[in-house]
């Protein structure tokens, strides 16, 4: 099978889990023998096995793809099956290509309704992605709440595929990094990793942080990521948790990541979808509607894990870590200190969660299961016509 794989409008040197998706899953099909054309901006050279088409499109966003980089594309792309596009805000670039070579066009929809600041602007980037939707022959989502969404505004069948992780990468065994912790001492290191955005609730960690060390001194708290908050939560760490407590690494490599992982003892994804100052209604209405890849690479390292119950989280983490309500530093709290004081319990969640990655949730299930959705929509009706 030969695919054109469309992420135009994203740049693949961000380490964003968006990044990491992408680079992961056309990697994975690749080894599963898919001859995959991958058309992005910023591709990294350690990706084999893939052809590249690297694309710089202008900033200007425009709900119509211009017709010359369509037409160039599809000349660079050459004699392909099918089409499968990583749905943007003002993308459109997958319905012109199935419109010109013929081709079927599967829509990955990551984010089922746009979270830009003007209502303005949302209500457009909705009705654009829901023509999109309309007018593909597929559409492939991570979650059952953001498949309820899509299935809102389209008939167009909709595959569920979570994403993952790679085992190899994230392992427990692999050398650490190092840490500013003063005098070099012992300490027990509760990490977080990820772009600090308010809903990701690092400010309710660092909160729960505060109550944490009231009570156990030999504490250190780890800041894996960067973001605009980054300043913000520095400061807000520095009231709470004191000098010499913590450390923000601020943005890091995606190879480097597990490294920084390997150095804690304890790993938390303490979402707060109720933070967002944007997303809160629509989290509200239909739950978070993502699959995060920290939770499976925190599951792949083999470390306990604490986590907000929001969305999809509990049920890739059932009986493998624990989970708390979302935004509530009481709870957060209370559940980190009971796995610290607790190791046996610590060390069986880690070894459980590792192997119920290594058996649902690695790329390579990831990759089979769109692999498999290419398939059924190839041998079903397809349609892309403009007035659908």
């Amino acid at each position: 099978m030969k695919v054109l794989y469309l992420a135009l409008g994203r740049d693949l040197r961000r380490a964003d889990a968006g990044s990491t998706h992408t680079i992961s899953i056309v990697t994975a099909l690749a080894k599963l023998g898919v001859r995959v054309t991958l058309a992005a901006r910023g591709v990294p050279d350690e990706i084999s096995g893939v052809n590249i088409i690297e694309v710089d499109l202008p900033r200007k966003k425009t709900i119509r793809p211009p017709a010359d980089v369509v037409e160039w594309l599809a000349a660079r792309a050459g004699r392909i099956d099918l089409i499968h596009e990583r749905a943007e805000e003002s993308g459109g670039f997958g319905v012109k290509f199935a419109e010109l070579l013929e081709k079927p066009l599967v829509l990955e929809i990551n984010t089922p309704l746009s979270g830009h600041q003007s209502p303005i602007i949302r209500r457009l980037a909705d009705w654009n992605l829901s023509r999109q939707a309309r007018l593909a022959a597929g559409i492939i989502t991570q979650t059952p709440i953001s498949r309820n969404i899509i299935e809102s505004y389209t008939d167009t069948p909709v595959y569920v595929i979570p994403n993952g992780a790679d085992p190899q990468r994230f392992r427990s065994d692999i050398e650490p990094a190092a840490l500013p912790i003063p005098d070099g001492a012992r300490r027990r290191v509760v990490a977080f990793a990820g772009s600090m955005r308010p809903w990701h609730g690092v400010n309710v960690l660092i909160q729960a942080g505060g109550m944490i060390l009231t009570a156990v001194r030999d504490v250190f708290f780890l800041f894996v990521g960067g973001g605009d908050a980054l300043d913000d939560l520095t400061g807000h760490a520095a009231r709470e948790l004191g000098k010499g407590n913590f450390h923000f690494t601020g943005p890091v490599a995606p190879d480097e990541v597990a490294r920084w992982l390997a150095a804690a003892d304890l790993l938390t994804a303490p979402f707060a979808p109720e933070r967002d100052p944007v997303r809160a209604l629509q989290f509200a209405k239909h739950g978070m509607w993502w699959s995060p890849v920290k939770v499976f690479e925190y599951m792949a390292m083999g470390k306990p894990i604490v986590a907000s119950a929001a969305g999809a989280v509990p049920e890739y983490l059932t009986r493998c870590a624990v989970t708390v309500p979302p935004g509530d530093p009481i709870a957060l709290a209370r559940a980190i200190t009971r796995l610290l004081e607790d190791p046996d319990l610590a060390a069986t969640l880690g070894a459980q969660a590792r192997e119920k990655l290594l058996t649902s949730y690695t790329w390579k299930h990831a990759a089979e299961a769109t692999l498999t959705a290419w398939r059924e929509i190839l041998t079903g009706p397809q349609s892309v016509s403009p007035t659908r």
